[in-house]
């Protein structure tokens, strides 16, 4: 047995211990993902005719550095890692580099979706994040190697990650031929003209499951490949490529048939000590034959793939609090017409998928310190903002539930700011003592924009208070009738029309205070 291969199971081996697999899937049990659907380019249709005989995405400058995961992370670093950042790179047609602000973080999103310990998840969940959210760059999650739950502080580095996005995400059925030649598209161009092709997220049952060396045909090097189907249990690994030329006898009949010919090319996230520099080969035939006795399972026959796009964010939440159980949390917003709205009648919600009851019983941060309490967050709220521009008088909406699951924890909001990148303003609003403290039940915060209301008879209008630019002498208020106290109507000269009440005079700069009230 080869000394590599020697390493690769102990190093197996300790990533098994180390952290759980189970539940590690791509894509939810259930999922309703859509099936992906590819447009025939030119005379090329989605058979193999006219592919390459191989291709391996993993050696595209878009596709990031093989990685030992952390725990039971594999989804994530799946998910993440390896399928977010090469497509985002893709999209963007910027290479990798091995810089940490061209690669997104799964320690951010496991650290979302692990409930606050060592657990798994699934890919499907953080690439659903992503599609709000956005995703964090590892320049600004920071060292990826601490072991703890740490979310960042700082709203310029969830601002930064709003514009990062996934724009769809969908699935391909690998238990046909059909399937296998779809996905074998879909890394050849993706038939969409960018350079490069597509990889894909999937899980195998990983229990008792093994690779052996590998030493037949192949153009594309590797020197191991996977040879039994695991018993149970789940981990998530990423689709990178295939060789048409590798063949493996399945069956152990001695014989090599042509269903035996033809292998994707696997990365996996156990280091580079793992297979053949962190790759394997596994035969089309283990996923064709998904749900017979001697292949995979037809639930890790599947394969996820998204479509990323880069999106300035166009409104932008920034909120400051201090509290010791972000499990306790949830947080939706919305937008309502006119400042004196209390609900979301005739507006728009948003249920983020950020500060949702998540993250476990840990201080903001996720430290262990007093400190850690103290955070600051960003939110995209651009998608409000279709609803919000056919408003007189948008009216912000936090709305923050606590609910406690375990041990209560306590803090307090601080101040939160609205950032409206499109108009080029900002709204602040600095939470009165009433206002900030987080009790259990139901929070209504409001940030208003325009100070617009309605009256009874549905009138909108806007008061204000100014103070006159004409001086006037004391004598004008001797005389009859008295002008303070007095309402005066007047017609605005673009339609509508003001009221007008005198309700001071200063001696000493000889001005009156004027209380105006603009009506439409």
């Amino acid at each position: 047995m080869k000394l590599r291969y020697r390493l690769s199971l102990l190093l197996l081996l300790l990533s098994t211990a180390y952290g759980k697999v189970d539940a590690q899937y791509a894509i939810r049990p259930g999922s309703d993902l859509p099936k992906l659907q590819l447009r025939s380019s030119g005379a090329r249709a989605q058979g193999r005719e006219g592919l390459p005989s191989s291709v391996d995405n993993s050696r595209s400058p878009y596709f990031p550095a093989i990685i030992s995961q952390y725990g039971g992370s594999c989804a994530q670093a799946s998910g993440i890692h390896y399928l977010f950042t090469y497509e985002m790179n893709r999209t963007l047609e910027r290479p990798v580099q091995g810089k940490a602000a061209n690669t997104f973080s799964y320690r951010w999103m496991w650290n979302l979706l692990n409930e606050g310990v060592d657990q798994g998840g699934f890919a499907s969940d953080g690439i659903e994040i992503t599609k709000t959210a956005g995703c964090m760059t590892v320049a600004d999650f920071g060292d990826e190697s601490a072991y703890d739950f740490r979310w960042p502080t700082g709203y310029d580095k969830y601002y930064r990650a709003m514009f990062y996005k996934t724009k769809s995400a969908s699935t391909i059925d690998l238990n046909s031929e059909d399937g296998v030649n779809t996905l074998m598209n879909y890394m050849f161009d993706k038939h969409d003209g960018h350079p490069g092709g597509g990889i894909a997220s999937f899980s195998i049952s990983s229990d008792n499951w093994g690779y052996e060396d590998y030493s037949g045909p192949s153009q594309t090097g590797y020197e191991e490949i996977i040879n039994l189907k695991g018993t149970g249990g789940a981990h998530a690994m990423t689709l990178v490529g295939y060789d048409l030329s590798v063949e493996y006898d399945c069956n152990g009949d001695s014989i090599i048939t042509d269903d035996e010919r033809g292998a994707f090319i696997l990365v996996n996230s156990w280091g580079t000590w793992w297979g053949s520099e962190g790759r394997a080969y596994i035969p089309f035939k283990y996923f064709i034959n998904a749900g017979h006795d001697g292949a995979m399972t037809s639930r890790d026959a599947q394969a996820l793939c998204i479509e990323t796009m880069y999106r300035q964010p166009t409104i932008g939440l920034r909120l400051k609090l201090s509290y010791s159980s972000r499990n306790d949390l949830s947080i939706r917003f919305g937008a309502a017409d006119g400042y004196q709205a209390t609900k979301t009648d005739k507006g728009a919600t948003l249920n983020y998928p950020i500060l949702r009851a998540q993250g476990g019983e840990h201080n903001m941060q996720g430290t262990l310190f007093s400190s850690g309490q103290l955070i600051e967050m960003g939110f995209d709220l651009s998608d409000l903002k279709q609803v919000t521009d056919r408003m007189k008088s948008p009216c912000w909406l936090i709305i923050l539930s606590k609910t406690v699951t375990g041990k209560a924890g306590t803090g307090h909001l601080i101040d939160a700011t609205l950032y409206d990148y499109a108009n080029d303003t900002t709204y602040t609003k600095v939470f009165s003592e009433a206002e900030r403290g987080i009790t259990i039940g139901y929070h209504l915060l409001k940030i208003p924009s325009r100070l617009w209301y309605k009256n009874r008879f549905n009138e909108w209008y806007e008061p204000c208070r100014t103070t006159s630019s004409i001086l006037f002498e004391p004598t004008d208020f001797t005389k009859e009738p008295d002008w303070t106290g007095r309402t005066f109507s007047l017609r605005k000269a673009k339609g509508g029309f003001a009221k007008i009440k005198v309700t001071g005079y200063n001696p000493q700069n000889r001005k009156l205070t004027l209380d105006i009230t603009h009506y439409e």
